[in-house]
């Protein structure tokens, strides 16, 4: 029952980041020919802004999947229903408090980065950020009380149906509002998905009241040190993308951080796809040091090897189709759109075969290293972040934050091998150096045809379409071939109503 349950999670939660992906492409594509992409960069930059406040939500949300896992797996509900009270009341206050604080700097700070004939519209906008960011932190709270109940097919079900929501109240209203129809629709979605997530939790924890009262001081302590850490680790990860979106408007403009950010959820999403269905394991590795510590190291060793084979050639894939994605999201070939995916490819897969020891050292609570690799991510963004953008424009910004995300996120993963004696070797298995070689002759390959407008301009589609059935072909011989390709199968099958 438990492998059924862990399927599930893991096949609701790529569905649903492939259907948030499908509505968000849309979104995108009709907010572009819309508002055009100076004013979406403009919605970017106030998002990013206030982004930071998210450094409060981690460490909570953290937290409760792994307590509420730990006592679920001790069968303490009572438990459970005091420790999501706790902390939804001490995370609404400090939040409340945050918000008040952080508002005025956040105006500031858009005026000192906003072209003044562009500061009006922006600081509109900037109120319903921070009520949207509130009711989102506290929600998630709420999620992951799901998430350590292992219930996370409940929580997919409320972020798909909040994302469809806001494509749709988009779609009715920035015709007619313009950029603050935008906000109208993000902070309505928000609030619809909070009473929806309120619903499932007090469904699944009947003991519940409809408003939380009771606070408990033991509890609280306990998950504010495991979520010390975190916290620390959460304001690395949330001022890395403000900091570079700041520095990408200050050398580079507006209309670059809007393309800055059509790559990056480009990119990310592919990110989440992989990263999401791997997160589902941190409630049961939490459960698992309660009652079979012995059995996590087979879960990671198995875990790198199936992002490792999945990752590699995906993001492969998305850097080599990303001109024709350009032609299709924005409605012309952006070189920079290209770069700027590629570059972000590259940092992103080096955090993504860092997750399976992220995940592990999270649901186990060893997070010393993590915090290392990600105090030098933020520390290194900014630094090398402007002095690239001072000399070398735009484009470097991007490359500066890149590096700074692989160099982190080595760290955690090299920090985790030598701590548990694993092989560096084993980083680039054996068996994935086809799919490795494979990947790599596909960008070598085919991304210079498909950068090439000429060529493509003489070439009929029959050419076009047989060029990317060679590129496909490439890449999934040798994943077929591959022994985790029959191993995930029949695991799938295995899995699967009869």
């Amino acid at each position: 029952m438990k492998h059924q349950q862990l399927f599930w999670n893991a096949a609701t939660t790529m569905a649903q980041v492939i259907g948030s992906a499908g509505t968000l492409f849309v979104l995108y594509r009709f907010l572009i020919r819309t508002i055009g992409i100076e004013r979406l960069g403009i919605w970017s930059l106030v998002l990013a802004t206030t982004s930071v406040v998210t450094l409060a939500n981690q460490g909570f949300s953290t937290s409760v999947v792994r307590f509420v896992a730990k006592y679920a797996a001790l069968g303490r509900p009572e438990k459970v229903c005091l420790l999501i009270e706790t902390a939804i009341l001490s995370i609404g206050g400090m939040l409340t408090i945050i918000c008040v604080v952080l508002y005025p700097v956040a105006h500031w700070g858009l005026k000192l980065i906003v072209p003044l004939a562009r500061f009006e519209e922006a600081a509109t906008l900037l109120p319903f950020a921070f009520a949207t960011l509130w009711i989102n932190v506290v929600g998630s709270v709420l999620l992951a009380g799901l998430a350590g109940y292992e219930l996370i097919t409940y929580r997919n079900y409320v972020v798909f149906g909040g994302s469809v929501l806001y494509l749709l109240l988009a779609i009715a209203w920035v015709p007619q509002y313009g950029l603050l129809g935008l906000a109208y629709a993000q902070t309505a979605n928000t609030a619809v998905c909070f009473v929806a997530a309120w619903g499932l939790l007090r469904h699944t924890i009947p003991q519940l009241p409809v408003i939380p009262r009771r606070w408990d001081r033991k509890l609280f302590r306990e998950m504010c040190g495991y979520g010390v850490h975190f916290q620390f680790i959460t304001l690395s990860q949330a001022v890395r993308e403000p900091v570079t979106k700041a520095l990408l408007a200050k050398f580079g403009g507006l209309a670059m951080t809007g393309i800055y950010d059509i790559a990056s959820r480009w990119v990310f999403t592919f990110r989440e796809l992989i990263v999401q269905a791997n997160l589902v394991l941190i409630p049961t590795i939490s459960g698992l040091r309660e009652t079979n510590p012995d059995v996590i190291p087979r879960i990671y060793r198995e875990s790198y090897r199936l992002v490792f084979f999945l990752a590699v050639p995906t993001f492969a894939l998305l850097v080599v189709i990303s001109p024709v994605i350009s032609n299709i999201w924005i409605g012309h070939y952006e070189p920079i759109f290209v770069s700027f995916v590629a570059l972000l490819a590259m940092g992103w897969l080096v955090n993504i075969l860092s997750n399976p020891a992220y995940v592990v050292d999270l649901g186990t609570g060893a997070l010393f290293w993590v915090s290392i690799g990600c105090a030098m991510t933020g520390v290194l963004n900014p630094a090398l972040g402007y002095f690239a953008g001072r000399y070398w424009e735009g484009t470097a910004v991007v490359a500066a934050s890149t590096v700074s995300l692989m160099a982190g996120y080595a760290v955690v993963l090299a920090a985790y091998h030598l701590e548990n004696k694993i092989p560096f070797r084993t980083i680039i298995p054996q068996d994935s150096l086809g799919i490795v070689c494979a990947s790599a002759v596909g960008v070598v390959v085919f991304l210079p045809y498909f950068c090439n407008e000429n060529l493509r301009a003489m070439n009929s589609i029959r050419i076009v379409c047989s060029v990317a059935v060679a590129l496909l072909t490439i890449m999934i011989v040798p994943m077929s071939l591959h022994p985790m390709r029959r191993r995930l199968v029949n695991w799938v099958w295995s899995r699967l109503p009869a």
